[in-house]
């Protein structure tokens, strides 16, 4: 067996126990799926703040839907900030404004910067973002709210899944959320869960407001955020049965930008965050978020590289044996006969072949969705490519400090 093998089997290895350390703490988390909804007498009161930028096409669907949620009028607020947008958003915005709705137009700093001008202007105990483009269902921030049953958490994020599911990366994406969301609640059993989502997710504001509020130099300020609460020893609870739906790229141009915001973000973060791993006072962050974090982008780059390496190999080497044969005028279809190599590595990666399958069906039980065949064969074998061609590119565009295009 040759050393690239070898390699390839102890990353193999590396991601059968990631996988399934997720799996044994979602089993555990299986009867904790679903929540008792608070009655109207026990429910807080939560400022709803709506950062939007440009988003006239679907500012007022958003709103319209966000006002028709099960909550008491009287104790919830929606604060919409328009971050200086060029388009009709703060005028269609303004149509929805009311006794309980506030529209403020401010110039444009940005989405992190927005979150916390509304912050500022937030008057209640609670304060949950949401995307302007995120379409909640009618008992989500209801639902949210009965996790904040300890004065440590910190904040509870919502279940986040794509809304538009009609081309074939936004299909693609839907299959990725689904797994992302078992995933997250499974994190959830030992306090790491990585990310509060734009889509939405509530925070205790008076917390918040002590750790600084959003980092406003961070590409993803949801993960920053979270990162940062965990850090403090605060705990981040996820909402499994508080649906969200919200709007993303559906093309490969939009995704593949998208994409590396959040690479470059991911990476901004592990860099503010990487001391974490030696002062052992940092909780998950510091043994367990960080270093997997860096563990995913070395072995994605890594483990692409090593299988392309092997394919190519052994397509290079059987192309050499069609030459060597034509040239020696033999036919070497003549008497051709199928001979599978089953070694080590072909049986290893037909179980996390195997195995990818179980999580996904897993995911699409879960959430009673399953996806087609071919959606599924594209999920397993030309998404994670994608994904790493996508990091390998926004490494490159980080290493070389072009980030001025992200924030345009």
């Amino acid at each position: 067996m040759q050393l690239t093998d070898i390699i390839f089997i102890i990353i193999l290895l590396c991601l059968s126990y990631f996988t399934f350390f997720h799996l044994i703490l979602w089993f555990e988390s299986g009867g904790k799926l679903r929540k008792k909804q608070l009655n109207d007498r026990h429910l807080p009161n939560v400022s709803v703040i709506v950062p939007a930028y440009n988003e006239e096409k679907i500012i007022g669907q958003s709103l319209e839907k966000l006002l028709s949620i099960d909550y008491p009028k009287n104790k919830f607020e929606v604060i919409v900030v328009d971050d200086g947008s060029t388009d009709k958003t703060y005028e269609i915005a303004k149509k929805y404004e009311s006794g309980n709705v506030r529209v403020i137009r401010k110039r444009n700093t940005g989405k992190a910067s927005s979150l916390n001008f509304g912050i500022k202007r937030a008057k209640y105990e609670f304060v949950a973002v949401m995307d302007a483009d995120s379409f909640l269902d009618k008992n989500a921030l209801r639902q949210c709210m009965g996790y904040f049953d300890g004065k440590d958490v910190a904040a509870v994020t919502a279940h986040i899944l794509v809304k538009r599911r009609k081309t074939l990366w936004e299909r693609l994406q839907h299959a990725e959320f689904m797994i992302i969301s078992v995933m997250r609640k499974a994190q959830e059993q030992v306090n790491v869960i990585t990310a509060t989502p734009g889509p939405l997710s509530v925070y205790r504001k008076d917390i918040l407001v002590k750790l600084g509020g959003f980092d406003a130099k961070n590409l993803i300020e949801d993960v920053e955020i979270t990162w940062r609460l965990l850090k403090h020893g605060y705990k981040v609870r996820m909402a499994f049965d508080a649906m969200v739906y919200s709007l993303y790229p559906d093309t490969l141009k939009f995704w593949w930008k998208q994409r590396k915001r959040w690479v470059i973000g991911g990476v901004q973060t592990i860099l503010k965050y990487f001391g974490t791993i030696f002062d052992g006072k940092s909780h998950g962050v510091g043994n367990w978020i960080v270093p997997t974090s860096i563990f995913g982008y070395f072995i994605s780059l890594l483990g692409t590289s090593i299988f392309g390496y092997i394919i190519f190999t052994k397509l290079f080497n059987y192309a050499l044996f069609l030459l060597k044969a034509f040239s020696f005028g033999v036919n070497p279809f003549a008497h051709f006969e199928l001979i599978y190599n089953v070694d080590l590595l072909f049986i290893y990666g037909f179980i996390m072949f195997l195995l990818a399958l179980f999580v996904i069906r897993l995911s699409a039980v879960v959430h009673k969705d399953i996806p087609n065949i071919f959606i599924l064969a594209l999920f397993i074998t030309l998404y994670p490519t994608l994904l790493t061609l996508n990091l390998l590119v926004s490494l490159y565009k980080f290493g070389r400090m072009e980030r001025g295009w992200l924030t345009k």
